[in-house]
């Protein structure tokens, strides 16, 4: 029951989205230069349902406060790189030695970043409090004609996390 409520309200935050012509704010969201230096690289993701390897990484502040169950700063700044998987010649996903999936090239970089204020444009039902989204080509060129409605409507079940979708050892314990 409670999945299908989910479930209902993610569906219907989408089509709140759409009739309403919302898009992300894309443009207040900028390139975070050096992230892999200035940032914490905290899990990699392997999918297997998409053949793609998620690579995740935010700033130390927004880890932290989501850990002790406070929302993440102003200012914080989450980023996911995306490669493809790699595949045999039967199309079957690799995986290394370690039992991973091993990545080709990076593909693009997805960023969401909180600011106070940010976010207000949108319909209650559908905004992820202050964080907004934007998607960039692998060489950190912003990504053209990238709906970030996806990304909204997949973080609002995340609410009682500031929106974020973090390993469960980075969670408050409930």
């Amino acid at each position: 029951m409670r999945r299908q409520v989910i479930v209902g309200a993610i569906g219907a935050a989408a089509i709140a989205l759409v009739a309403a012509g919302v898009q992300a704010a894309t443009e207040d969201v900028n390139f975070p230069m050096n992230y892999r230096e200035r940032l914490a690289n905290f899990t990699t993701v392997d999918r297997t349902d998409n053949g793609q390897v998620r690579v995740l990484y935010g700033s130390q502040a927004a880890l932290d406060a989501v850990k002790a169950g406070r929302p993440a700063p102003s200012g914080s700044v989450m980023v996911i790189e995306i490669y493809p998987a790699q595949r045999d010649p039967q199309n079957v996903l690799l995986r290394g030695a370690d039992g991973r999936l091993q990545r080709g090239g990076l593909a693009s970089v997805y960023v969401m970043e909180k600011r106070t204020g940010w976010g207000a444009q949108y319909d209650p039902a559908v905004r992820t409090g202050e964080w907004e989204f934007a998607s960039f080509t692998a060489a950190g060129q912003r990504a053209e004609n990238r709906d970030m409605k996806a990304c909204q409507t997949c973080h609002l079940p995340r609410a009682q996390d500031d929106f974020l979708m973090l390993p469960a050892a980075l969670l408050p314990v409930r």
